[in-house]
């Protein structure tokens, strides 16, 4: 039994001495066969298989607006441009946010695509200014203007975009110099008013869409009645000198209309006194409305109703009467029924009077 025991052990250590030697012979052929490779930085020429190939540069995109963009260029001009902000008090406002865009004839390429437009980008300093330069086009729109707790006049509040129409814009070129350019100067700037908020109350606010949205009024016809007021327009000119007048009246007894004070752009505060039965405004062929081409002028006026019930501020565009003797408006009103002067209020966060006070 003892000697099969021994025969085994032999046999196993012969066994296992024999694998050993076998792995010793397989890694030492494995080094030769790996020392007799020549290096590929020291000798490429002998690795045909890593035939080098020249990096080629990645092919810039061509601009397939190249020969339009050319040729209109030449309608572009530098546009240079400085405003400041101020509030209400004619204070400087220091970080109000201005977004604006500069048109050309030219294709820009942005991560949308190929357009006509540059968007541009300020805040204001300390001292309330801001600037923009180094861009080429032929008009800056200032699109958005804002700052946490301040808003723009209301006519601005609800036209600040290329869709209705843009209220700061500023034209440095035009084809064919049908319009006068802009000159722009460091040395007095753009001035922008915003109105810091105090405590809105609940308005009514109307007449903001775009277009000439308001009443139309025939010339020469009896007072129109709008509510509490009416209007009426009368032709006072002549065929060499056209000129129409409009009358605006206070229907109820105690009630009464003013005119607004032109230095105030905001009308968020109606006067406590100064009403009067009617107010007149003459007008003529030098108007607003440019866009239009139309003449027309503004009249911006406060109502009060009967004891004081409600308050109103009301801004009116009148155009020249078209050949049936028709005059169009355009329009804007902000309300407060409660009896309050208060009229200040915030577009982008409206407060609505719902039930209003007739």
């Amino acid at each position: 039994m003892k000697h099969k025991l021994v025969i085994c052990a032999i046999g196993l250590l012969l066994a296992f001495f024999g694998i050993s030697l076998y792995i010793y012979y397989i890694c030492s052929k494995t080094n030769l066969t790996n020392s007799a490779k020549p290096d590929r930085a020291e000798a490429p020429f002998l690795l045909p298989s890593a035939k080098m190939h020249p990096t080629k540069a990645p092919k810039l995109e061509e601009n397939p607006w190249a020969q339009h963009n050319a040729i209109a260029a030449r309608f572009d001009t530098r546009v240079h441009f400085w405003g400041k902000v101020v509030d209400q008090a004619g204070i400087a406002l220091e970080g109000v946010k201005i977004v604006a865009s500069v048109t050309t004839l030219r294709m820009i390429k942005t991560k949308n695509g190929y357009q006509e437009y540059e968007v541009l980008e300020a805040t204001t300093a300390p001292d309330g200014s801001f600037q923009f330069d180094g861009s080429a086009g032929m008009y800056l729109d200032i699109d958005a203007l804002g700052k946490e707790g301040y808003v723009l006049p209301s006519a601005y509040q609800f036209g600040m975009s290329c869709v209705i129409g843009s209220k700061f814009r500023y034209q440095y070129s035009s084809i064919g110099d049908q319009e006068k350019a802009f000159t722009p100067d460091p040395s007095r700037p753009e001035i922008f008013h915003l109105w810091k908020l105090n405590k809105p109350e609940p308005l009514e606010v109307g007449g903001n869409s775009p277009g000439r949205n308001g009443p139309k009024f025939k010339v020469g016809a009896p007072p129109d009645p709008l509510r509490t007021i009416s209007i009426m327009v009368s032709d006072v000119g002549t065929a060499q000198a056209p000129q129409w007048e409009v009358t605006v009246s206070a229907l109820e007894a105690d009630g009464g209309v003013v005119m607004a004070d032109s230095s105030d752009i905001f009308m968020f505060q109606a006067p406590e006194v100064g009403y009067t039965h009617a107010i007149k405004l003459r007008y003529g062929l030098k108007g607003t409305d440019k866009s239009q081409n139309d003449p027309g002028a503004a009249l911006r006026f406060f109502v009060r109703s009967n004891h004081g019930r409600w308050y109103a501020a009301r801004e009116y565009d009148f155009f020249s009467p078209n050949r049936k003797g028709i005059v169009e408006t355009k329009m804007r009103f902000w309300l407060n029924p409660n009896g309050s002067r208060n009229l200040e209020h915030d577009g982008g966060r409206p407060l609505r009077a719902t039930n209003l006070s007739q």
